[in-house]
């Protein structure tokens, strides 16, 4: 030390005569840091996918995925929608062994025809004078479609159409179809397509697994799509089956910190599992806050009855009745394009955001949940979501599955919404790393210390830290992340630790912004 100086890299004793300088980075402490944005996407290794099941492949790329999890897989459908929705956002993904004897879903589709009758066979006139082949034979009566235009099939929401001209029988209908099965299609819809000789197709998916029966299989119902006498008959074949444990996936990376996660593995189990995780990286000791996405194909019922299973802060579910969009595509989809938004500011609801990935494969009216419905389905920690007319799909609500606390009483609506326990991290985020580059080398004393004042001692005391907190949490009351921080601050406690000369223990009071969600207006008519 010299004079009043501390220097950290100029020794003391220096005889050799210059100038010397050393550089420093000192926290300002007027400016937030930032918080780094990766996610992670964890699902099932498909049998044709030249990935390794274990291994974390970073920046993963929709191209990549379709080669490491396998063509035409679940995976690679997720990280297309990721990219889709955030194209610049870091995404790396982790693969698990498929679960053995897992069964592949598979359909029956029949394609009917009614209108005009067709025969088979080349007639001849009899000694009878009756109409028969020229085999003597009576003649086949075949249905055929008795007037021209396009009809379709969609798959994972993608259309497959077919030209429909008149005279056309089943039978042609169905070869029409599996002839459009392009190589393309069946990598875009994760399903392949062979036709038998009468027309009727057998689709199956290209991967076995449980996720695989939540594959949308219709006919489209788009107007340029319907001639009149053509329909497809479709119905499950087999059921897929099969549902690999999570757990390894989530071990390699337990270490890695993941601001968000996003899992095509969404059985009960695994759920339970997940949840487990995020939890556990919530804790304080843990520091590796990650907000977890799933989706859910599911009526208002169902969704009720899953809403009953869960109860994690930390996790966000996004269920549909009779969409075309897969679930795990659309949990994809939503923590894109949530994760970036809350990482910019993580205390503005996401109300209004487009799903782009999923534009165009919402339910159809019908299915939809209404507004009752979706009031309910909120209380319950379900997200919700809008269709538009022009088929757009955006964000209603996003919530957390949070049920009760840890006691068992019943969580606060405000606390549900999915920016509550993001601002919280961030906060965290933003305290703990000002604290360990402010005072990285600090000394601690109790108030009142002769030291406390003197700069080069490097010495603090709680009220040192104290003042420190009410000047941060300003900061982040002017980021618009909490309120009534005047107020807070004051009730902040630091103390230092009645046997641990070392440790300095706080209590941080805040209270995170609220959000226009709900605008009541009596509006009144004056006579």
């Amino acid at each position: 030390m010299s004079g009043s100086i501390t220097f950290g890299e100029i020794p003391d004793q220096w005889e050799v005569p210059g100038a010397y300088a050393e550089v420093t980075q000192i926290n300002s402490g007027t400016t937030m840091a930032g918080m780094p944005l990766r996610v992670l996407l964890i699902g099932a290794l498909s049998a044709s996918g030249t990935g390794q099941a274990g291994t974390i492949y970073p920046n993963v790329t929709a191209s990549s995925a379709q080669s490491l999890a396998g063509p035409g897989s679940l995976m690679a459908q997720a990280v297309k929608a990721f990219v889709t929705d955030a194209p610049y956002t870091v995404l790396d993904m982790v693969l698990v062994s498929p679960q053995p004897g897992a069964a592949k879903q598979a359909w029956t589709v029949t394609p009917q025809v009614s209108g005009s009758s067709s025969s088979s066979g080349t007639t001849a006139a009899s000694a009878s004078g009756t109409s028969t082949t020229a085999t003597g034979v009576a003649p086949v009566v075949v249905a055929a479609a008795s007037a021209s235009g396009q009809t379709a099939l969609q798959v994972n929401g993608v259309r497959v159409p077919v030209a429909v001209s008149g005279g056309m029988t089943a039978a042609q209908l169905g070869a029409a179809v599996a002839a459009a099965w392009t190589s393309d299609i069946q990598l875009t819809t994760g399903v392949a397509c062979v036709a038998d000789a009468s027309g009727v197709l057998t689709l199956t998916a290209v991967e076995a697994g449980g996720w695989t029966a939540d594959i949308d299989v219709r006919q489209s119902a788009l107007a340029i799509d319907t001639v009149p006498g053509v329909s497809f008959a479709i119905s499950t074949l087999t059921a897929g089956t099969g549902w690999p444990d999570m757990t390894p996936a989530l071990s390699v990376t337990s270490h890695t910190w993941y601001t968000d996660i996003v899992t095509c593995l969404y059985d009960a189990a695994n759920l339970v599992t997940f949840a487990t995780e995020l939890k556990r990286r919530f804790n304080a000791m843990v520091k590796l806050d990650a907000h977890g996405y799933f989706g859910a194909r599911a009526t208002y019922g169902q969704a009720l009855a899953q809403a009953e299973t869960l109860n994690c802060q930390q996790m966000t579910c996004l269920p549909a009745g009779g969409a075309r969009w897969h679930p795990a595509v659309a949990a994809a989809s939503l923590a894109a394009v949530a994760s970036a938004a809350l990482n910019t500011d993580p205390s503005r609801q996401l109300r209004g955001l487009a799903l782009t990935a999923l534009a165009g494969l919402g339910p159809d009216d019908a299915d939809r949940f209404d507004e009752s419905m979706r009031n309910i389905l909120l209380q319950n920690g379900m997200s919700t979501f809008l269709v538009g007319q022009d088929g757009s799909v955006t964000i209603e609500r996003a919530m957390t599955t949070y049920q009760a606390d840890s006691n068992g009483n019943a969580a606060e609506m405000d606390a549900r919404d999915i920016m509550v326990p993001k601002t919280a991290t961030r906060i965290r985020y933003e305290w703990n790393l000002y604290i360990s580059t402010t005072y990285p080398r600090a000394k601690l004393a109790d108030d009142g210390s002769p030291l406390a004042n003197v700069t080069s001692a490097q010495v603090v005391t709680p009220t040192v830290v104290r003042n420190a907190w009410a000047g941060q949490s300003r900061l982040y009351e002017n980021q618009g992340w909490i309120e009534n921080t005047s107020d807070l601050a004051k009730k902040a406690i630091f103390t230092r630790h009645a046997t641990d000369r070392n440790r300095l223990d706080s209590y941080l009071p805040i209270q995170v912004i609220g959000a226009l969600i709900v605008v009541a207006s009596s509006i009144q008519l004056q006579e």
